[in-house]
């Protein structure tokens, strides 16, 4: 749904562009071209026109959040609230195009380039969504995007379904709802809302908040990864398939550069095992990588493969073209599932 040319955050950035380039941008009434907040139109002192897709993100100041916003807008135009100089890099680096509340800005069109950085939004406020996105709701939406159909169980299975207490899955429910990503029929069903909304959340949470936290080993083997895959067997519930190993199983046409397995850890023999059979070694620089299972695995599954939404997560993480663009088919699907069953 296209936002009112009158939104403050709209207001605020234009503003903010206008002052420190001279160049007036203003929301565009016709088709948003598929894009969820619409098109803008920026206009330059000499008079010459462009007009662009964008899409309004209350924070960025992570790398993973870039690659996330490249892989599921493509060249739309960023708004925000005060990025700092690295990511400002960051995004004209990346062909990021942006503009935000302090008045920084990356616009790069056919006969114009604009690049502003360092300046400081002093009453850039913190968004409260940020604030209720918190681990049990990433675990409830993590445990919505494996199982759509958990949705619309009881508390008691949301939270079995999302490893976290009754308590925590009823207080993510009401944020959920809080935050726009749930809605309710009139006979009391639960709708999903934006499905790519909460891939997206996922994702960045994820990597941003869960992944840093799990137990992990980096390691290599004396083998290449493309051996290494043929020596390494999923094992029901003990060892599932992440990142590019997982998406080539799934046939989505990309040769995995890296090996990332998700162990059960509470029971070490299977790592010892592991080590012991493909003779991995410990190595900070290794393409291999040992990561905590930390999902209900009864629940959720998790053979031979991690679950699709993690996989995806995996991917936006590793961040190259073409892992991305491989990313960018998964999210697809995954979207498509959630939407038919949720």
């Amino acid at each position: 749904m296209q936002r009112d040319r009158t939104d403050p955050s709209l207001i605020k950035a234009f503003e903010a562009l206008y002052r420190n380039t001279g160049m007036h941008a203003e929301v565009s009434q016709h088709d948003s071209s598929g894009y969820e907040d619409g098109l803008v139109r920026i206009k330059t002192e000499d008079g010459r026109v462009f007009t662009l897709p964008y899409e309004i993100k209350p924070t960025i100041d992570r790398r993973h959040q870039l690659v996330s916003f490249k892989t599921s807008y493509g060249g739309a135009l960023l708004i925000t609230h005060g990025l700092s100089s690295t990511m400002a890099e960051l995004c004209r680096d990346m062909g990021i195009q942006f503009i935000d509340y302090a008045g920084n800005c990356f616009i790069r069109q056919p006969g114009l380039f604009v690049f502003v950085s360092g300046l400081k939004d002093s009453q850039a406020p913190k968004p409260a969504v940020k604030r209720g996105v918190t681990p049990s709701v990433l675990q409830v939406i993590f445990a919505v995007l494996a199982r759509p159909e958990v949705l619309n169980s009881n508390v008691r299975k949301i939270a079995e379904a999302a490893s976290i207490s009754h308590g925590a899955a009823g207080i993510a429910l009401i944020a959920l709802e809080d935050l726009g990503f749930l809605g309710n029929s009139a006979s009391g069903r639960r709708m999903l809302a934006k499905p790519e909304r909460w891939l997206d959340t996922w994702t960045e949470g994820y990597l941003g908040r869960i992944r840093p936290k799990l137990e992990q080993y980096k390691m290599s083997a004396p083998v290449p990864i493309s051996a290494l895959l043929g020596r390494v067997s999923a094992q029901m519930g003990e060892i599932a398939l992440g990142g590019e190993a997982a998406a080539e199983s799934r046939q989505l046409g990309l040769k995995p550069g890296t090996l990332t397995l998700y162990i059960d850890f509470k029971d070490p023999q299977i790592m010892r095992n592991l080590v012991k059979d493909v003779k991995l070694k410990r190595d900070p620089d290794g393409q291999t990588e040992l990561v905590s299972m930390f999902w209900n695995k009864k629940e959720l599954g998790c053979f031979p493969t991690v679950p699709d939404a993690l996989i995806y997560a995996d991917l936006v993480g590793i961040g190259d073209d073409r892992v991305l663009e491989v990313a960018a088919r998964l999210k697809k699907e995954i979207c498509d599932d959630v939407a038919s069953k949720a």
